[in-house]
C-alpha cells in the first residue's frame, strides 16, 4: 500500500482569517451599517435583519449590543451628532490659544462646520429630524447630552468680552441656542441640494457669513461705526 499520503506534513492553515473586533469597534461598525441602512432603505422599512446582512453578522450579535432598533437609531444619532458638534480638545484649543473674541469664535465655527460635512452627517441629520420625535426618550436623550453641551460652550464661549449695555444674558443665552441650530441647517441645505444649487459656498464665507452675523449683533462696536 502507497503510505505517501502519510508522509505529507500538513501545515498551518494560511486561509484568511476573520479578525476578531474589539467591542468599542464592532458597535462602531454596527453603527456605521446602521447609518447606511437606514439611509438606503429608510428607517420605516429597515429592519435589524437588513443591518446585520449589511455587516455580515447574525442579529442576535446586534441585540448583544443594541436592544431596538429604536435603541440603535437613538445611539447612532448620540453618536454621530454628538462627534459634530459637542466640543473635543481641538475645540478647547482653539478657546484657550488667545486672540480675538472674533478670531476665536471664526475658528471655533470652522472646526464644527468641518465636522457637519463629514460623509454621512447631513443623514444623521435628517434621521434626527424625521424620526426622533417619535422616540420620546430618546429624543430628551440626544437633547440632554448633544445640544445641551454645545449650548454651554458656546455660551461660555460668548460671556466673555464686553457688550452693549443693551446686550442682556437671555441675548447670549439665545444666541447660543440659535448658533449650533444656524450651523446645522446651513450644513444640512449645502449637502441636500448640492447637487443643483449652481452657487456652492466655500468654508471661509460660511465661516465668515455665520461669525458676522453673530458679532456684528453682539460687538460694543459696529465694524460700520468705525472711523
Amino acid at each position: 500500500m502507497d503510505n505517501s499520503l502519510d508522509q505529507v506534513k500538513i501545515g498551518p492553515d494560511t486561509r484568511p482569517q476573520r479578525q476578531r473586533q474589539r467591542p468599542e469597534e464592532r458597535k462602531e461598525a454596527i453603527l456605521d451599517a446602521a447609518l447606511a441602512t437606514f439611509s438606503d432603505l429608510g428607517y420605516n422599512q429597515a429592519t435589524l435583519n437588513d443591518v446585520a446582512d449589511r455587516l455580515g453578522v447574525t442579529k442576535g450579535c446586534l441585540y448583544h449590543y443594541f436592544e431596538s432598533k429604536e435603541k440603535l437609531l437613538v445611539d447612532l444619532i448620540r453618536d454621530r451628532m454628538g462627534s459634530a458638534v459637542v466640543p473635543d480638545e481641538g475645540d478647547e484649543a482653539v478657546m484657550k490659544a488667545g486672540g480675538t473674541r472674533e478670531e476665536v469664535l471664526r475658528g471655533l465655527l470652522e472646526r464644527i462646520w468641518q465636522r457637519l460635512h463629514q460623509p454621512g452627517q447631513a443623514d444623521v441629520a435628517i434621521l434626527a429630524m424625521t424620526e426622533l420625535p417619535k422616540v420620546p426618550e430618546g429624543g430628551r436623550l440626544v437633547f440632554d447630552e448633544v445640544v445641551c453641551r454645545s449650548r454651554e460652550s458656546l455660551h461660555q464661549l460668548l460671556e466673555e468680552g464686553q457688550y452693549c449695555e443693551d446686550i442682556t444674558d437671555e441675548d447670549i443665552e439665545r444666541a447660543a441656542r440659535v448658533i449650533p441650530l444656524m450651523i446645522m441647517g446651513v450644513a444640512l441645505g449645502t449637502r441636500v441640494f448640492r447637487s443643483i444649487d449652481p452657487v456652492q459656498l466655500s468654508v471661509d464665507q460660511v465661516v465668515k457669513t455665520v461669525t458676522d452675523i453673530l458679532m456684528y449683533g453682539l460687538l460694543v462696536t459696529c465694524p460700520c461705526d468705525e472711523g
